[in-house]
């Protein structure tokens, strides 16, 4: 029997296999083990935060598009904040919310737990509410008009990476 090592690397890290020779090729058993282990993770629970109901079912529909399936639509930041107890691994959340605005719901998500994923999503191309919301723990901070599905894909991979 013979085995072949493979090493990979990929977003800064390193998988070694050890590869026993089979009916398959090397080359296509590497291939689909390289495919098994280097795709981006799938969230458990993704949460959209905006009171916008065509903004909220297009990005729920971009996600449910990229495989992630278990995303809840919520419309304000008191939802936010009474279903925190559902754990969601990341959180798209919007600026402009009647009672109060996505700066605050980032705040006192991040006080809770400052390890909690946010993305913030805006159609105000506003530099210094950018900069609060990176300076108060988002992620990153989406334009709303220049959402798109390929964009959206490479800002999970980027989180995905990240945590």
């Amino acid at each position: 029997m013979q085995y072949l090592l493979a090493t990979c690397v990929y977003q800064n890290s390193c998988i070694t296999f050890l590869i026993v020779n089979s009916c398959y090729s090397k080359r296509y058993f590497i291939i689909k083990l390289i495919q098994h282990f280097m795709k981006p993770r799938k969230f458990k629970k993704i949460f959209i935060v905006d009171d916008d109901p065509f903004w909220t079912g297009m990005l729920y529909e971009m996600l449910t598009g990229l495989g992630h399936h278990n995303v809840v639509t919520l419309t304000s930041g008191h939802d936010l904040i009474n279903n925190m107890y559902q754990n969601p691994c990341l959180i798209f959340l919007d600026y402009q919310m009647e009672n109060m605005d996505g700066l605050e719901v980032l705040k006192k998500v991040k006080e809770n737990n400052s390890d909690l994923g946010v993305i913030f999503c805006t159609s105000v191309e506003d530099l210094n509410v950018a900069v609060d919301a990176m300076e108060y723990g988002s992620f990153d901070y989406l334009l709303k008009k220049n959402a798109t599905r390929k964009g959206l894909a490479t800002l999970l991979e980027s989180y995905s990476y990240s945590v």
